[in-house]
Formats: structure tokens, sequence, C-alpha cells
């Protein structure tokens, strides 16, 4: 006999996965791979990621400053948690790197790991991607896919009365198609007005067909007749058929636009990962002149005691600007994966379908963290360590590269 309880689950989380979907469905997600803008202070555009760097420092100094406030000998609570993940990664780094250079590279460690850690769990947050400002959709500022949102002031949110609006962009293309070559003799000016005006109209004429069909307006692109794309005035009738139809929209209290949100993912920006991935390699080299000095650390790269060793020389070179490019894309690539499965999950099946997701990119949030870390430290070992400590693993300082169960004096993969 099968158990009452088991049965009740599956009934349950069956119910919950149909209430989900036919009444809590929220319009598909726009993914957009370059951050927001949500304003201009001067010549600065502040963009949503870099509000969600501000808001993981914040983080960090309230943290820290809480751990810190009543320190014990004996620690409990907050400062027994951080100084548990402090003690953690001080060790790794000291039987890595060896004691001296390993309270070197601890703080900068440290730091790395901490802030792209708080950085992908805060992604986690139920506000992240769905509050905003609407950036709206006319024949000018044109997306494929729009939502119509339900005004509510300045602040936007994304809910369940908002729809999406698909637009075909390849029709809009090959109806202009034919002003994409300039024919011999023609004036450039005249064919480039003649596309740019064809283009604007077809854009009209989508957005007015759209919400006459989904939302009961009448723009009166009918009376535009059929015109050919390129003539002036049937392009000007059809961008004027479409900003009535967005006026009839807004007077029902609604809104055809994208939403730029105020909080996003800080490492789905390709700039957060490069930042941070520049600044880990600045460490890194500094680390290694300074250690090894000028001459002998640039002889790692540039050796003309023979041509083998400049030609090793130079892939070593390549190697380590290449570390950027592994450092950025690895942090960016997951980050940005994860955050796309989540809204796309949501959509598709809100409530329980995206739980277990929600609990991947939880481990995958702090994995990407340490991984990050932990190759910033084994790339500091490599650099503070010469070729004849290579040779040579006899020498403590700065000794072979012990993590994990890698066995001592097998260096990894660069």
């Amino acid at each position: 006999m099968k158990n009452p309880k088991t049965i009740a689950i599956v009934i349950g989380a069956l119910a919950l996965l149909m209430v989900g979907f036919l009444f809590f469905k929220s319009p598909k997600p726009l993914i957009e791979i370059k951050a927001e803008t949500i304003t201009t202070i001067g010549p600065f555009p502040l963009v949503n990621t870099y509000v969600t760097s501000l808001m993981v420092v914040v983080v960090l100094i309230v943290v820290a400053f809480l751990a810190t406030r009543k320190i014990s000998l004996i620690p409990s609570g907050l400062q027994n948690a951080v100084e548990g993940v402090m003690e953690a990664l001080y060790t790794i780094c000291i039987n890595t790197a060896g004691e001296k250079n390993g309270r070197r590279f601890f703080p900068v460690i440290m730091t790395i790991f901490t802030f792209i850690w708080i950085a992908n769990w805060m992604a986690l947050l139920p506000f992240f991607n769905v509050i905003g400002t609407v950036e709206k959709i006319n024949t000018d500022d044109f997306k494929s896919t729009a939502v119509i949102f339900s005004q509510s002031g300045s602040l936007h949110l994304i809910n369940l009365n908002d729809r999406s609006v698909d637009f075909d962009k390849d029709a809009i293309k090959n109806a202009c198609a034919q002003y994409g070559t300039l024919p011999a003799g023609t004036p450039a000016a005249d064919y480039a007005a003649k596309q740019k005006t064809c283009i604007e109209g077809q854009r009209g004429l989508a957005i007015a067909q759209k919400l006459d069909k989904r939302q009961g307006t009448t723009s009166g692109v009918a009376a535009c007749g059929e015109g050919k794309p390129g003539e002036k005035d049937y392009d000007e009738c059809l961008v004027h058929a479409s900003a009535t139809a967005i006026t009839q929209l807004e007077a029902k209290g609604k809104v055809l636009g994208v939403l730029v949100p105020y909080f996003r993912s800080m490492n789905t920006d390709i700039n957060s990962p490069l930042s941070i991935a520049i600044m880990a390699m600045i460490f890194i080299e500094f680390w290694g002149i300074t250690t090894l000095g000028v001459f002998k650390y640039a002889g790692k790269f540039f050796n003309v005691s023979s041509p083998i060793k400049f030609f090793v020389g130079i892939l070593e070179f390549i190697a380590e600007l290449a570390r950027i490019i592994s450092f950025t894309f690895r942090l960016f690539g997951n980050m940005l994966a994860g955050e796309i499965l989540l809204l796309v999950m949501t959509f598709l099946a809100p409530f329980l379908v995206a739980l277990p997701f929600y609990g991947l990119e939880t481990f995958v949030g702090i994995i990407q963290a340490f991984v990050f870390a932990m190759l910033t430290l084994v790339f500091a070992v490599l650099a503070v360590s010469s070729h004849e400590d290579h040779e040579d693993h006899g020498h403590d300082e700065p000794g072979p590269v012990h993590i994990g169960n890698i066995p001592s004096g097998v260096e990894p993969a660069h």
C-alpha cells in the first residue's frame, strides 16, 4: 500500500505547479547582456551592476563592524563565523604558499573571495531584476521584445498583470531590404533618409498592430493605406499611428517598455569580473617583481640564452596575459548562465520548479568565489617562484605548491 503522506506531497506539488503556471506567471524575461544604465551623473553613466557592487561593499563593512564591535577571546555568534571563514582561508594560504608568502597573499585572497561570494549570493535576493524604472518603447527606441506594464508611479515592479510583446525585427529588416544597397547614381544622403524613414515606419506599423490587437487601441493604422515602405508620407503615417496607440495605452494606466532594474547581479556584467581579474593580476605581477627582482622576473618571459628558452618565454608571456581572459569569462559565464536559468525557470513554472535551481546557484556562487581566489593564490605562488625553484624542489622559500590532494612538487596547469 502506498504511503498517504507521499501521495499528499505529490498532489500538493502538482497543485502548486498548476496554480503557479495558471495564475502567477510573469512576463517573458528580457535578457540583456550589458548592464543597464539607470541614470547619468554628469558624463558618468550609473549602471545597475555598479549599484550592486556598492551594496556589496556596504554589506561587508556592516558585517565587519558587527563582528568586531565586541571582540572576545572566546568568539561566538557572528564573530565566530567570520573568524572561521578567515581561519580556513588563511590555513589554505599558509599551506600553499608557505608562512612568509601566505601572510602576504592572504589579505588580497580573502578580499577577492568575500567580495565575489557576497555579490553572487546577493543576486539571489527576490528584488533583483524585478524592480526599477521603465524605458519606454517607440519607433526611435525600439526593442525586439517589450512588456506592457501596469503604471505605478515612477517605480515599477514586474507583476502578474504585465504581458510581454514580441516584435518581428527580421520582418522590419526585410521590408526595408531594398535600401540596403545603394544603386549607382543615387545620392547617398537621400537613400539613407529613405532607409531611416522606412525602418521607423515599419516599427510604427508593428507597434500599432500589436497594441490594437492586444490592448484594443484604435491607432488608425488602416487609414495609412497600402503605401510602399520608404515613401515619406506612408512612413510618417505609420509612426503617427504608433504614437496614437501608445498614448491611448498610457491613458489606460499602462506603458509599453522594458524594465531597467535597479539591482542586477554584479558579475553578470563582464566589466565587473574583468576589473577584479585585472586587479588580481596586478597584485600577482607585483609580488613576482618584488620577490625576484625586475630583471629576474622578466627573465621568465624574455630569455635570449637559447632559441628554445626564448620561445618558451614568449609562450609564458602569452599564458600570463591569457589568465585575465580566463579569470573574466569563467566568472562572467557561470553567473550570467545562472541568472538566465533562474529567470527562465521562474517564467516557465513559478514557485516549486525554480527552488532547486536557487539551491544550485547558492552552491555555484560560493564555489566560483573560491575558484577565483584559489587560482589567484596559485598564480601568485608561481609568480614568486623562479625557474631554478621549479628544478630544485629542495628549497623551502618559495616552495612547491600544495593544494588539496595535489602531490608535492606537482604544479597545477596554467
